[in-house]
C-alpha cells in the first residue's frame, strides 16, 4: 500500500512536469505570435500559459512535500525498530535521526524537482527545437553533456569532504550529549570550562568541514552558470548571424531563443542544489548501513508452552564504554506461572537483568532461555510481543493521559477505569495533558504492563516510595493478573518479597 502511495505521488509529479513543459512551449509559441501580429488575445494566451507553468511548479512542490513526509516517517520507524539491535554510538544515532532526515527532506524538495524537470524537459525541448531548426538542436545536444561531466568530476572531490563533515558532526553530537549527561559531575569538580572548550573545538572542526563542502558547492554552481550561459550565448549568436544572413526565419529564431534558457534551466538549478544531493547520497548510504539487519531466524523450531520458565545461563553484560561488566557469569532460573521477587544489593544489576529479559539489551556472553529454547533463535517481533516491561521511571508522553495509559491503542474504557480505581488514580482527567508524581508514574507503568496482556511481565521496583496502603493495592492488582503469567519483580521491599511465590537472590 505504501509503495502504491509513493508511486501515485511520483506519477503526479511526472504529470505536472509534463504539462508544465507543454505550457512553456505554448507560452513561447503565443508570445512569438504576438510579436509578429500584436493581437491582445495572443498576449493573454502567452501570459496564461506562463502563469499556469508556475502554478504547476507549486503543485509539484506540494506533492514532493507529501512524499518527503512519508519517506521520513518510514525511515524513523525503521531506525526506532533497529535502535535496540544496533551498537551505534549516541552521536551517530542523533545525527541519523535529525541531520540525515533533514538532508533527505532537502533532497526531495530541492533536487528531486530539478531531476524531474531534466528528465522531462530536456528531451521535450530538444525534440521541439529539432522540429523548428535542426542546427540549433545539434548545438543544444553537443553542449548539454559538458555540465553533467563537470558535476561528476566535482562530485568525486566532494564525496570525501562530505564524509569528513559527517564524521565531525557525529563527533560533535556525541561529545555534546556526553557533556549534558555529565554536567552535574563536571560542575562539582569545576571542569565545566574544560568540557565547554572540548565542545567548542569539536564545533570549530565541524564548521570547517562543512565550509569545505560549501566551497565546492559554490564552485560547482558558478561553473554550471558559466557553462549554461555560454551555451545559451552560442545559440543566440548563431541564430543572430543566421538571421542576418537570411537562413532562418525571425519567428523561429525568437521561439528558439525563448526556449534555450528553459532548456538549460534544470541544469542551472541542479548546480545550486548539487551539495544537497551529495549530502543526501551520503546520508542515504549511512542509513542503509545502519538499517542493514543481521540475518535472523524466522521462527522457533517448535511451539513454546506459555507462560514459559525463564533461565539465564552464564550471562555477562557490560555497557558500552564501561571497563567493568555489570553482570559476570550469572545463572538464574524463574519458574513458569509464578510471581518471583528478584532481590539483591543496590547496583547488583537487577534492572539490567530485567532489560535483558525484556529484549532491550543483548548479553555480551551467555544465553537466555525460555523453557529450554534460546531467545536468540526466536523471531524478535514475536518474542517482544510476549513481554511487558515497566521500568522504575516510565516515560510520560506529551499527550492526553488516556493515550499514556493505553500506549495509543484502542482499549476498553471500562477496564481502564477499573484499573485506575484499583490504584487510586480515578481522579485523573484522562483527556488532559498532566504532570504525574513519581508514585503516579510507577502505577502508570504497571497499568501499561497489565493492559498489554502478555504471558511475561517484568516490573522494576513497582512499589518503591509508595505508602503501605497503596502498596497493598498494587500487590492485590498484580495477584489478580498473575494467573497463567510469569511475573518477575525486582524489589527491595519486604512486603513484595513476602508476597512473591518464589525468591531469587542476585
Amino acid at each position: 500500500m505504501k509503495r502504491l502511495y509513493k508511486n501515485k505521488i511520483l506519477g503526479e509529479v511526472a504529470l505536472c512536469k509534463l504539462v508544465e513543459g507543454f505550457f512553456i512551449l505554448l507560452g513561447a509559441h503565443y508570445l512569438t505570435a504576438f510579436i509578429a501580429e500584436t493581437a491582445a488575445a495572443l498576449l493573454l494566451a502567452a501570459f496564461g500559459f506562463f502563469a499556469g507553468r508556475f502554478v504547476l511548479s507549486g503543485a509539484t512542490e506540494r506533492f514532493l512535500a507529501r512524499l518527503s513526509a512519508e519517506v521520513q516517517l518510514n525511515f524513523r520507524k525503521k531506525i526506532h525498530a533497529q535502535t535496540f539491535k544496533s551498537d551505534a554510538a549516541s552521536g551517530e544515532l542523533l545525527t541519523l535521526i535529525f541531520d540525515t532526515h533533514q538532508a533527505l527532506d532537502e533532497f526531495l524538495m530541492k533536487v528531486a524537482p530539478q531531476v524531474a524537470s531534466a528528465i522531462i524537459f530536456l528531451p521535450l525541448f530538444l525534440i521541439c527545437a529539432a522540429c523548428v531548426d535542426w542546427l540549433t538542436a545539434i548545438i543544444l545536444l553537443v553542449t548539454l553533456p559538458i555540465a553533467p561531466l563537470l558535476l561528476w568530476l566535482i562530485g568525486r572531490a566532494t564525496a570525501e569532504k562530505s564524509a569528513r563533515a559527517w564524521r565531525e558532526l557525529q563527533r560533535l553530537n556525541g561529545e555534546f550529549r556526553e557533556l549534558l549527561a555529565a554536567i552535574t559531575a563536571l560542575k562539582m569538580f569545576g571542569r565545566v570550562e574544560a568540557g565547554a572548550a572540548k565542545i567548542h573545538e569539536a564545533s570549530r572542526k565541524s564548521s570547517a568541514a562543512t565550509l569545505d563542502v560549501l566551497k565546492l558547492a559554490f564552485v560547482s554552481s558558478f561553473a554550471l552558470e558559466l557553462i549554461t550561459t555560454l551555451s545559451v550565448a552560442l545559440v543566440a549568436v548563431t541564430l543572430g548571424l543566421r538571421l542576418v544572413a537570411g537562413t532562418v526565419e525571425f519567428q523561429a529564431a525568437l521561439f528558439l531563443l525563448i526556449i534555450a534558457p528553459e532548456f538549460f534551466l534544470p541544469i542551472r538549478k541542479f548546480g545550486v542544489a548539487f551539495h544537497v544531493m551529495i549530502s543526501a547520497r551520503e546520508s542515504l548510504g549511512r542509513l542503509k548501513d545502519f538499517l542493514r539487519e543481521a540475518k535472523e531466524v524466522s521462527g522457533t523450531v517448535r511451539q513454546i508452552l506459555m507462560p514459559p520458565s525463564i533461565a539465564l545461563v552464564d550471562v555477562s553484560f557490560a555497557y558500552p564504554k564501561k571497563k567493568s561488566p555489570v553482570l559476570r557469569g550469572v545463572s538464574l532460573k524463574f519458574q513458569a506461572g509464578k510471581v518471583t521477587a528478584l532481590i539483591g544489593e543496590s547496583g547488583a544489576g537487577k534492572s539490567t537483568i530485567l532489560k535483558l529479559l525484556a529484549g532491550l539489551l543483548k548479553p555480551t556472553a551467555g544465553e537466555i532461555l525460555w523453557n529450554d529454547l534460546p531467545t536468540l533463535r526466536m523471531e524478535r517481533a514475536s518474542m517482544l510481543s510476549k513481554v511487558a516491561y515497566a521500568p522504575q521511571a516510565p516515560h510520560l508522553f506529551d499527550a492526553p493521559l488516556k493515550d499514556n495509559f493505553t500506549m495509543f491503542d484502542a482499549l476498553d474504557a471500562a477496564q481502564i477505569q477499573r484499573l485506575l480505581s484499583a490504584l487510586n488514580l480515578s481522579t485523573l482527567d484522562l483527556n488532559a495533558v498532566q504532570k504525574l508524581s513519581r508514585g503516579q508514574l510507577q502505577r502508570l507503568g504497571l497499568i501499561r504492563a497489565l493492559l498489554k496482556d502478555t504471558p511475561i511481565i517484568l516490573l522494576d521496583e513497582p512499589t518503591a516510595g509508595l505508602d503501605a496502603a497503596t502498596e497493598q493495592k498494587v500487590l492485590a492488582l498484580i495477584k489478580e493478573f498473575s494467573l497463567r503469567r510469569t511475573i518477575i519483580i525486582a524489589t527491595h521491599r519486604l512486603p513484595v518479597i513476602k508476597f512473591a511465590d518464589e525468591i531469587v537472590q542476585l
